[in-house]
């Protein structure tokens, strides 16, 4: 989607190009007195936890003899893997009205981890500006989240994603297809990410590649050891995108109805679903709910003026208003599709489509647990969806055992018992180390 990007993701381009202070290496920890809450397990089991260059090693009865790293005693408090975006747009936040909140994929890598949220991956900026910054990441010299990018979106001419002023890469044919796609293999993004949608429910029909173009990029990126994510608008995009190959689909179409076998095939082929259930209706719950506007954790995530646009509903006639308006027509019929895609057995991921309005980088992958937990899924579930479900996807451990990545959060309420606990943090852990959550974002 991010309909609302245009002047952001121009800023982005000069914002990326600033120098950033030195990342902490991976450290040694040794937390005690934990709660170890293990979202692929369903278990939470009282212990302690030893993290060694960056990753859980152990669970000891005591701490090692002759232990020098740090100690953090959680006092009985719940530790479980730190969160993942798996679809944003890292430039900042959108306003209802007046100037967005600018930030840039480095204020929002700082932004995220503050709130949580140690992974992030960027489904749509600057090709050149976003994949260098990932790489300055890894090499040592951006803190913060960790910087995950798809680059360009492939899509159709004057398709969806072209309309930003922002450069792309433009996809007629299957042709196309296999010279952009090699293109871009040699730059190593994180995943492909293509414009398949033919959604006409909003009104906002849009030129889209044809199945063919959406075959041969699957193709092409699977052949360079890429994983493809498709934004899709109907269900039988949806349907497209399973039978070629695709490793997620992201966005939840409209109306309601899926068809008969759909969600079979979706596990059948393991096909990833990233629902992006706030995007399509936060901003009319938060209008209904005032009070959902009200979350510490959220304030320490943006700011007050930002905030305050969306307590009002936009002037009628505006785009904004047409925007509410299409929220609250889908809203309850996307929570619904979830909840039935859930109960076939298909993996879900936590993904907010960032830059949109009502949307809160960091803070809105918070949301999305409590919407999928609405929608159907148990709270376990939901923890995988942001967790080990997206490790799974990367070939990455973010879970509670041996060998996986020491990047946690110490929360003070039990997210089993209610997944909006997942907001009561107390300390945030990046790779062993003890993140300065006072910095600002």
């Amino acid at each position: 989607m991010a309909w609302n990007v245009v002047l952001g993701m121009r800023l982005t381009l000069l914002l990326l190009a600033l120098l950033t202070p030195a990342v902490l290496p991976a450290q040694d920890l040794y937390i005690r007195n934990a709660r170890i809450v293990d979202p692929a397990a369903k278990t939470v089991v009282e212990g302690n936890i030893l993290i060694q260059g960056g990753l859980i090693t152990g669970f000891p009865k005591s701490k090692p003899g002759g232990f020098s790293g740090q100690e953090l005693d959680a006092g009985g408090r719940w530790v479980i893997p730190a969160l993942t975006d798996m679809h944003t747009h890292s430039y900042g936040n959108a306003a209802a009205a007046g100037a967005p909140q600018f930030m840039g994929a480095e204020g929002v890598a700082r932004a995220d981890i503050r709130v949580g949220v140690a992974r992030f991956l960027d489904l749509f900026s600057a090709e050149d500006s976003i994949l260098a910054l990932r790489d300055r990441q890894r090499a040592g010299k951006v803190p913060g989240a960790e910087i995950l990018a798809a680059g360009p979106c492939l899509t159709a001419t004057k398709g969806h994603c072209s309309e930003y002023g922002v450069p792309t890469r433009i996809v007629d044919s299957p042709a196309d297809a296999q010279r952009e796609v090699t293109a871009l293999a040699a730059k190593k993004p994180d995943v492909v990410k293509v414009v398949y949608d033919h959604e006409t429910y909003s009104g906002r029909s849009m030129p889209s590649i044809d199945k063919a173009t959406l075959e041969a990029v699957i193709a092409t990126a699977r052949e360079h050891g890429l994983k493809t994510v498709v934004h899709i608008g109907n269900w039988q995009d949806v349907r497209d995108a399973v039978e070629a190959g695709a490793a997620a689909v992201t966005h939840t179409p409209t109306p309601a109805e899926i068809p008969a076998g759909l969600p079979a095939l979706m596990v059948a082929r393991g096909t990833y679903h990233i629902p992006t259930l706030a995007v399509q209706g936060d901003w009319a719950r938060y209008l209904d709910n005032p009070a959902l506007l009200d979350s510490p954790l959220l304030a320490s995530a943006t700011t007050p003026q930002l905030l305050e646009g969306y307590r009002k509903a936009p002037e009628a006639g505006s785009r904004m208003a047409g925007w509410l308006a299409w929220q609250r027509r889908i809203g309850p019929g996307n929570l619904k599709s979830v909840g039935e895609l859930y109960r076939a057995g298909v993996p879900m991921l936590t993904g907010t489509d960032g830059g949109n309005p009502a949307i809160f980088q960091g803070y809105s992958v918070h949301r999305e647990l409590a919407l999928l937990v609405e929608a159907g899924l148990s709270t376990w579930d939901a923890l995988a969806a942001s967790t080990t479900n997206a490790g799974r996807f990367f070939g990455r451990k973010w879970g509670m055992t041996a060998g996986s990545e020491a990047t946690l959060l110490v929360l003070d309420k039990s997210p089993i018992e209610n997944i909006h606990n997942s907001e009561t943090i107390f300390r945030v852990i990046n790779r062993g180390v003890l993140v300065n959550r006072d910095l600002n974002p």
